[in-house]
Order: structure tokens, then sequence, then C-alpha cells
């Protein structure tokens, strides 16, 4: 089998030459414009399969892909972990008051402060997925409530034996009852901007938003507009529409915002899911059998 390493500007790397583009049967797809995947995907015509090291594929279900009936998969799973600490860190963090705390200590003020146990709270998830479900399996010891979206409530409901799930249609009513709403959905044309103005006004002044997703799932103007009037309680973004975010990003000005650099997902076990995803799929692709996590091309995910 040869193998060819494709750079981010489409120019080839290694000992393969452009006859590849000919042969190519599989592409395992990192992090590279749509442009480039199409450029790709328009010069290898025995192009079958594409797996794409991230669990989103915004970037990969192109309209070429989508007339060609490729195969994709997509690495769904492989950072279902990192991030679901990651967002029982950070709810932890809002609950027993963190930021006020180590303001003090910057302040060398000794004032305690009195915190929320997580089992008091309502946690919102809203996209109902493989993070969704890691997440809430780190939740259940801590006895919060958990509610939360997804496109079909009624698949997997026997899986999620603590969660309580409903369709997209309420979704105003899960920000209305959530303390803390994290955003797990997969951006597709259909959820883009779907937090905006109206959903941040559907949600409480203590509460908290949580966006480990898509940035352009949030209505960025409308978050720091609804941040800086205090119409919710705060925010903690890992993702945003522009990445990386420019040092002159008002963002950094936000009042009760947490920022982190889109590494939610990261940890020193990824690199090794990923290799055995990828490994387990080339197998059934050369044996003609099932592949993990073949993505609905007209769904998006």
């Amino acid at each position: 089998m040869r193998c060819a390493r494709i750079a981010a500007d489409g120019r080839i790397h290694g000992d393969a030459d452009e006859a590849v583009f000919d042969e190519a049967e599989v592409l395992l797809l990192g992090s590279v414009p749509a442009g480039v995947l199409d450029h790709v995907v328009g010069r290898s015509p025995r192009l079958r399969w594409i797996h794409s090291a991230a669990a989103g594929v915004d970037r990969v279900t192109t309209p070429i892909v989508r007339e060609r009936g490729l195969v994709v998969t997509n690495a769904r799973g492989v950072f279902s972990r990192p991030i679901a600490e990651y967002v029982v860190m950070m709810s932890l963090v809002i609950a027993r008051r963190y930021r006020q705390l180590a303001e003090l200590q910057r302040e060398r003020t000794w004032q305690p402060l009195r915190g929320r146990e997580l089992a008091e709270l309502t946690i919102g998830i809203i996209g109902y997925g493989s993070i969704g479900a890691e997440l809430a399996s780190l939740l259940r010891p801590f006895g919060c409530r958990i509610v939360a979206t997804r496109r079909h409530p009624e698949r997997g409901a026997e899986d999620a034996p603590n969660v309580e799930l409903h369709g997209l249609d309420s979704l105003g009513d899960v920000l209305a009852m959530s303390d803390i709403v994290v955003v797990a959905a997969p951006l597709t044309d259909e959820t883009a901007g779907l937090i905006g103005a109206d959903q941040l006004a559907q949600m409480r002044e203590d509460a908290w938003l949580i966006n480990i997703a898509r940035g352009r799932l949030v209505d960025e103007i409308a978050l720091r507009r609804a941040l800086a009037s205090g119409w919710i309680g705060g925010a903690v973004l890992d993702v945003f529409s522009d990445e990386p975010l420019p040092p002159d990003s008002p963002f950094y000005d936000t009042p009760n915002l947490v920022i982190t650099p889109h590494t939610s997902w990261a940890s020193d076990r990824v690199a090794e899911r990923t290799v055995d995803l990828f490994v387990e799929n080339l197998r059934a692709f050369r044996a003609g059998q099932p592949m993990r996590n073949v993505v609905d091309l007209e769904a998006g995910y």
C-alpha cells in the first residue's frame, strides 16, 4: 500500500509523486481547509473513503464529497473523555466560585465564599451524542439533574437512564431550567447560530454557558452583549468562530468569561485512540465489512 502526506496547501510530501492522486482510495484527513479537500477529491477518481481525524465534519461534507457519494467516517468517541472531564472541571469552577477565590488571593484578601454543590444543579446538554453520554456518566456520582436535547430523543433513551431527553423543539425549556448549559451539538446548516439572542434570553440570570463544540453554534455578538449586560451569569468558551482568537479580540475584555484555546479535547490518550480507530476501519474497509462512525452526509454528522 502506497501512502503520501498531503500538506494543508495541497502539496505532496515524501517519496510519492502526483500519480498518488490517480491511485488513492483512502484519505486520512487532518485539519485542512475545505478548498484543499475539494482539490484532492477532484484529482482522485478512485477515492472511496475519507476518514476525518476530527469529530466534527462540517468542513468535510462538501458538495463534491456528497455528489461523489464518498464514505466519510469521523473520530466520534476519540475525544469524549477529555472533553467531558473538561466540562466537569469547569462546572466545579463555576459551582465552587473558583474565579472569585483566585481574585481574592490576588488581592491578598481572606474572605470565605459560599459555593454550591453539583447535586443542587441542573446541567443542560445541547446535543446529546458521545460527548454528552460521557459527560452524563461522569456527572452521575455528583447527583446533579441532567437534561438534554437531541434530534431523535427516542433513540438510545435506554442507554441514558439518568438523563431527561428532549427534542430540539424543547430547547427553550431546557435552557430555562438549566444552571449550566453545555453546547455539544455538531455544526451543520441546521445548528449554525443555534444559541442566539432569543435563546440567551431564555436562560436564567445566574446560569452559565459552556461551549466545547464549534464557535459558530453560538451568536458571539449576542453572547458578548449578554455577558456585558448581565443577562446570564457567565460563559466558558473553548471554541470560537475565528481561531486562533486574535489578540485584539473583544472577548479578552468581556466580563464573566473564561477563555481556553480549544484545548478541551487534548489528552495523552487521543493519538492512541485515533490510530486504533483508523486501523480498525482500514481493516474493515479492505475486507468489505461495515466500518465504525460512518457519517450521514445529509445530516452532517
